[in-house]
């Protein structure tokens, strides 16, 4: 069931009156029974996956509470983790494994038959498995206590909204919100529903109708011209972008519905002036989950600059192989790594040279202001080229790009690659503007907010607007394409 789906368009409207009609004390079990409903319409028989980890996961967490020492809570900590991801490892990474160990093989010429299990990974696996791994995390240090209630904790885990693409959820954020007596704001269900409209906006006109040039290079990477590739590299890195801040705008929207706050996970990405500051603003329930239980558990930062260095790598090479089961992602992780460890010895450095030289106040401004631009277009580049190897269907075409990146800068054979026209070049650069100036205002102020305070004639105005604009040129499009990240 696609948020952008007739049969969601259904769904939802039928769980918001059930949920606001019931009593408090029941809404949990409706709640619940949509969560599996909405679940089940993908594929029924996986819901047995996330109930068994959901019940591992449940008396994990009170085993490790009730543990007298620990010795026993760490043992506890170790099989519950374990146990947990094994269905994520399982689904996710047994063919990969085995297609990799063959590949090997085959280096050293050893007749092996290649052989895959065919597995079909369950949706929102990798999201899910994530959430509940970090609650026995946090149990086990202390931030917070074992859930009791079942009912409570399954919501937890498959909250409709976001089970499938995240925000990977802290239970330390949602747990409380489930046993909390909210009643209905119609303020809040306004802001929802303009989030979803925008997230909507984002999916829809901006990212499906980007898709198509971009596959159109990247599916037939063989005789395209170098300005081909830059196009649907520069393109990819907005589809990305559009596609899953609006698949979370309307995760966000539709729990701001139920009266439930969950947390950002965009903020301007593309305005970052560093890799490191690009992380702060991606993904951001990803990046916090790894910095928190990957990173800092590996000793963080406070170890020798040449362990931290490792600390980062290790990291973020995870968080590839976390993507995708493709040495593509692996790379794209190690890729962004390597970024943070240059940015940070580029730094150090830096911090050094200031030490020993002066600049006035006017000018230092001036100078930084520009610096700012630079690094900020700097890390634009870099982060559009890692996207390179995100989207490359195999490491071999990914080198191959990166070969002819600089190869061929003919206009109209590059469109004729991509599968542009002037007009459709003009509609793209439209939309990325328009993407951008609104982020860029975006940055010191809620616009969303901005929109309500105006008259009502002017707000409707504006929905109506977006709204007929989304059908009519979704429509248009022709193209309907799942959320990028649910294959994840």
């Amino acid at each position: 069931m696609l948020f952008n789906s007739v049969a969601f368009a259904f769904f939802m409207p039928i769980v918001f009156f059930i949920y606001w009609a019931l009593p408090h004390r029941y809404r949990w079990m409706a709640l619940l029974a949509a969560n599996c409903w909405f679940y089940m319409s993908w594929e029924p028989k996986y819901i047995i996956v996330i109930l068994l980890t959901t019940v591992v996961s449940y008396f994990g967490a009170i085993g490790i509470e009730g543990a007298k020492n620990t010795s026993r809570k760490k043992w506890i900590l170790v099989l519950g983790t374990l146990v947990t991801l094994s269905f994520l490892l399982v689904f996710k990474y047994t063919d990969f494994a085995l297609s990799s160990v063959w590949k090997v093989l085959q280096l050293f010429a050893v007749p092996v038959q290649k052989t895959t299990l065919n597995l079909v990974m369950p949706i929102g696996i990798s999201f899910y498995t994530f959430q509940m791994v970090g609650y026995l995390a946090d149990v086990y240090t202390g931030k917070l206590k074992a859930e009791r209630h079942f009912g409570h904790y399954a919501l937890f885990v498959t909250f409709f909204p976001n089970i499938l693409s995240g925000p990977i959820e802290r239970a330390a954020n949602m747990l409380p919100q489930f046993k909390k007596e909210k009643k209905f704001h119609y303020d809040d269900a306004a802001y929802g529903m303009r989030l979803i409209l925008l997230g909507f906006l984002k999916k829809l006109i901006f990212a499906d109708s980007m898709s198509r040039y971009v596959d159109n290079v990247f599916n037939h990477t063989e005789g395209a011209s170098g300005l081909a590739f830059v196009i649907a590299i520069i393109l990819f890195t907005f589809q990305i972008y559009c596609d899953f801040s609006g698949y979370s705008d309307i995760a966000i929207g539709v729990a701001r519905l139920l009266g439930i706050r969950l947390m950002d996970n965009f903020k301007q990405p593309y305005y970052a002036a560093s890799v490191r500051e690009f992380w702060q603003r991606w993904h951001i329930s990803l990046s916090t989950w790894f910095r928190d239980y990957v990173y800092i558990p590996l000793g963080g930062n406070r170890v020798s600059k040449a362990r931290k260095n490792l600390n980062l790598l290790l990291t973020f090479l995870t968080s590839g192989l976390w993507h995708g089961a493709n040495w593509t992602f692996v790379l794209w992780g190690g890729i962004h790594g390597l970024y943070q460890i240059i940015e940070n010895t580029i730094k150090s450095a830096w911090k050094k040279r200031k030490k020993t030289t002066s600049e006035t106040s006017a000018a230092s401004q001036g100078h930084s202001k520009l610096v700012h631009i630079a690094q900020t277009i700097l890390t634009f580049c870099l982060v559009a080229y890692a996207w390179m190897f995100f989207r490359a269907n195999s490491i071999t075409d990914a080198i191959y790009i990166t070969t002819h990146l600089f190869q061929g800068y003919d206009i109209t054979q590059a469109l004729l690659d991509a599968g542009m026209t002037h007009l459709s070049i003009i509609k793209t650069l439209l939309a990325i503007i328009v993407l951008m100036v609104y982020d860029y205002f975006s940055l010191k102020h809620d616009l969303l907010i901005k929109i309500e305070k105006l008259k009502l004639p002017f707000r409707w105005l504006i929905y109506i607007i977006v709204t007929v604009l989304i059908i009519v040129l979704s429509l248009h499009n022709g193209v309907k394409q799942e959320f990028i990240y649910f294959k994840f």
